[in-house]
């Protein structure tokens, strides 16, 4: 290790900062630089590392010889250690600047990028997290996040606020529990201990809140019910909600078989078997029940503006027939059923699936429906009706080979493309391109404010 001083040229795809680094024997090197910023000036330890395909050199900054203008003091007491808000240190509008900035670059030339939609506030806004349980070879007990830069370390969260208050309490009363206990963290290599992931969540609508605490299968750590008691006792003192919200609390089973694929079986310890969330879209308000593990858009804050937004975009009116892919528990369909002919949502995961099915029928939807299944082998299937709109919200790996070539074969007019990795967005889009649909519109959305991440909308056009 040695300190250099670098200059910060610009910033990596993970949000750290990149210098070029002279070496003592004149060559120069790419170093990335973390919680450094573009034109600054900064004295730092450089050290070596394998972590990073872009530079085999990482620095940590001693001191700020020459600080940027868009430098703000970040927040969180574990800001520079926890490898998620890698962007508080930055004013809220260059992380927006940003972000539109990489959509542009992804999308070069092709279109227009419509302004960035913001987040309304960048704090506290997440419904969802999860904290890993875990020990080191001396038997100290962690809970909480991945270290920056670590191979799978975890440390002791005290704060976090990207969600509320009441989930850090939540977090240390649990950790207390856990230390008073005899129980173990869960060891994969050697499927031994007990307690794998905390995951908490909430409405911010509804005030609902859910805590599900996933343990190991092995019947051999299976924990008491005396344990789980006490568990239940300390969630209920720190997460219990103040007005009309209600509290679940869920023991998820992970089960593991070696050449058998991972099962998972859940338990009501306390509360309802489901939560509720509420999504308004204009005037409109849509009530929806969940499963706890069911997903929902992240960002409570900005979900409707989503919603609506890709709605809008899709341009629909009763005369449709509009396709909802990839759908979840099918919000999309369900959202833009009363706009169009027919909504048709397709869906692999067989829980989401229900949950379409039960919150359809709650509201009364006629002319929705879901289908459990492989997207691909779905749409190869005869008897579907003629898609005019399809709109779709992908994984973050992209669509499948499949899926794409399924889609045009359906030939839809309009084809909305929602994804939360505008990297593998872009790719699809290539191939989309490449087999008739035309790129029109494209509107990046911030649902992940102090982070890298970014929503995005594409809007395709067959034969435009």
């Amino acid at each position: 290790m040695q300190n250099s001083e670098l200059y910060i040229s610009d910033l990596s795809p993970e949000g750290l900062g990149v210098a070029q680094w002279s070496r003592p024997d004149g060559l120069v090197r790419p170093c990335l630089v973390r919680c450094a910023l573009p034109g600054e000036t900064v004295e730092a330890e450089i050290f070596r590392t394998k972590k990073n395909k872009l530079a085999s050199y990482a620095a940590n900054i001693c001191s700020i010889k020459s600080a940027s203008p868009c430098r703000v003091e970040a927040r969180c007491k574990h800001f520079g250690s926890c490898g998620g808000c890698v962007w508080q240190h930055m004013n809220y509008n260059e992380q927006l600047a940003i972000k539109e900035a990489r959509i542009k670059q992804l999308f070069t030339g092709e279109v227009e990028v419509l302004p960035i939609i913001a987040c309304p506030d960048s704090w506290q806004y997440r419904n969802k997290m999860e904290f890993s349980f875990s020990q080191d070879a001396k038997g100290t007990k962690f809970l909480g996040l991945i270290l920056q830069g670590s191979r799978g370390r975890v440390f002791n969260v005290e704060e976090c606020h990207l969600m509320n208050p009441w989930v850090a309490r939540n977090l240390r009363e649990v950790s207390r529990w856990w230390h008073e206990s005899d129980l173990l963290a869960y060891y994969l290599p050697k499927d031994r201990g007990s307690l794998r992931n905390l995951t908490v969540r909430q409405s911010h609508a509804t005030k609902d809140r859910v805590i599900i605490l996933t343990v190991s299968g092995n019947p051999e750590w299976a924990i008491k019910r005396s344990v789980l008691d006490q568990f239940v006792a300390t969630c209920q003192k720190t997460a219990t909600p103040e007005d009309d919200g209600k509290l679940s609390i869920i023991l998820r089973i992970q089960q593991i078989h070696k050449g058998s694929q991972t099962q998972f079986f859940e338990m009501v310890l306390q509360g309802p078997d489901h939560f509720r969330e509420r999504v308004t879209i204009g005037n409109r308000e849509f009530p929806f029940v969940l499963s706890p593990s069911s997903f929902f858009q992240p960002n409570s804050l900005t979900a409707n503006l989503l919603y609506q937004r890709a709605l809008e975009m899709a341009e629909l009116s009763k005369e449709l027939v509009l396709y909802d892919l990839f759908a979840g528990i099918g919000m999309f369909g369900m959202l833009a059923s009363h706009l169009v002919k027919e909504a048709i949502a397709i869906e692999l995961s067989a829980d989401a699936a229900y949950d379409a099915k039960v919150n359809s029928d709650r509201l009364q939807l006629q002319n929705f429906r879901m289908i459990q299944g492989d997207v691909a082998k779905v749409l190869a299937q005869e008897g579907l009706p003629p898609a005019d709109v399809v709109i779709v919200d992908p994984p973050r790996s992209g669509l499948t080979k499949g899926a794409i070539a399924q889609i045009a074969k359906l030939a839809p007019k309009r084809l909305v493309y929602v994804s939360c990795n505008p990297t593998t967005q872009a790719q699809d889009v290539k191939e989309l391109k490449a087999l008739g649909f035309q790129l029109t519109a494209l509107q990046p959305i911030d649902q992940f404010p102090h982070t890298v991440h970014i929503e995005n909308i594409a809007v395709l056009q067959k034969g435009a």
